[in-house]
């Protein structure tokens, strides 16, 4: 029998098929995880890959996605409207971030959700992000007689869960994830009072909150609720002060549980403690780092520091300086001339990503600087973002939101 002819020279060369382990630590060097859902979404033996649990252990050993930030979420204050009705209309909108930000345009909620859910979620604004890809809004009652209405959706799956409406006389001035998954959440809602803050806390397993407890607070001491609260541990963390000494402020360890709550005081470095309370919130900024540990960031310009806390300080220094970024050296000359006038201060961060959001006063314009690379881009040219809200990616929320094959 004749051997077959030889296949034409122009013919595409075949090579053997890459085995399955060559294949799983190439796509987990894959850059950021709209990528990685694009691969997923290529054939079923790449899905079936990336679904395992040794992919996402790969990636976070080979650190190739040091930062999952997808965008944020703000409530977009350009329109013209009539004074009486300032915030009550404003749109939440989602800026992407990514190599191509400078051409991105700020998408509407509703290019996430279905139409009648969105145009439910008409006047709530972005408040809090969770793990799992959750975000939390708020819409504010239009009179003491209407109660504070929340809602916790999932961009990515295209869900959301309005939640029950709180009393009327309740207002929460801070609400914050204590824990969240693919399945389920917890969380809490917090209102100021004379003699401490009243806590609820809401659960997705029984859709229902939970009976509210108020946490005396030692020393005379005032919660700065406008600066974002950190969850690290099971306590939720806050800047807070003294009334006695407005100019020094403090941190405030907050434990919620069934019945009572425990409530701790720690003092910040000597660096932070400084600042007057009702302007910590723009140079001082507590978040749960990448690390494990609960992290500070301070804004001295033209210097941030960064100073992890350590449970066992046996020197008696339980602050210790992990890093510091010159920002003249990251920011555009334009904005870091100080004959223009200029001035920063923290609008939000994002603890999964180890990003902060700095806006220029003076030249003007929203900036986000990584911690971990120390490289700043500018994000926007105005300030037209208010109630900012950082959206983390969540690769398994992502998978699992997709269509089976």
């Amino acid at each position: 029998m004749a051997p077959p002819p030889p296949p034409p020279i122009d013919a595409p060369l075949r090579l053997p098929p890459l085995p399955a382990d060559t294949i799983l630590e190439i796509l987990s060097r894959v850059g950021d995880a709209t990528a990685v859902v694009r691969c997923a979404a290529t054939c079923k033996a790449w899905r079936r890959l990336i679904l395992e649990p040794s992919f996402l252990s790969r990636r976070r050993a080979g650190r190739s996605d040091p930062s999952p930030l997808l965008g944020f979420f703000f409530l977009d204050t350009s329109q013209k409207l009539p004074r009486r009705r300032l915030y009550l209309r404003r749109p939440t909108r989602f800026l992407p971030l990514g190599p191509s930000q400078s051409q991105a345009t700020a998408l509407p909620l509703s290019h996430f959700l279905p139409k009648p859910d969105a145009a439910g979620l008409s006047g709530f604004a972005p408040v809090a992000s969770g793990a799992g890809g959750l975000l939390a809004l708020r819409r504010s009652p239009a009179s003491s007689c209407d109660p504070v209405r929340i809602c916790v959706c999932d961009p990515v799956a295209g869900t959301s869960t309005f939640l029950p409406p709180l009393p009327p006389t309740t207002s929460p001035e801070n609400i914050v994830f204590l824990d969240a998954d693919g399945s389920s959440f917890r969380l809490l809602a917090v209102m100021n009072r004379p003699m401490g803050i009243r806590l609820r806390v809401f659960s997705s397993q029984t859709g229902q909150w939970g009976t509210a407890v108020t946490a005396p607070l030692p020393d005379n001491m005032v919660i700065h609720l406008c600066s974002p609260a950190v969850v690290h541990r099971g306590a939720v963390h806050w800047i807070c002060g003294t009334r006695a000494l407005p100019n020094a402020v403090h941190a405030l360890a907050v434990r919620p549980g069934q019945a009572d709550v425990s409530v701790c005081r720690f003092d910040l470095p000597l660096r932070a403690g400084i600042h007057r309370l009702n302007h910590a919130a723009e140079a001082v900024r507590l978040f749960s780092s990448a690390q494990g540990c609960l992290s500070l960031v301070l804004l001295d310009e033209p210097v941030i520091s960064v100073w992890n806390f350590k449970d066992n300080g046996a020197d008696g220094r339980p602050w210790e300086l992990h890093k510091t970024v010159h920002l003249p050296s990251v920011l555009p000359s334009t904005i870091s001339d100080p004959s223009a006038g200029w001035r920063l201060s923290v609008v939000a961060s994002c603890d999964q990503s180890g990003s902060l959001f700095l806006r220029a006063v003076g030249e003007g314009g929203l900036f986000v600087l990584n911690l971990e690379t120390e490289v700043m881009s500018r994000v926007r040219n105005d300030h037209c973002a208010k109630f900012l809200c950082p959206y983390v990616a969540n690769l398994s929320s992502c998978l699992g939101a997709m269509k089976n094959f």
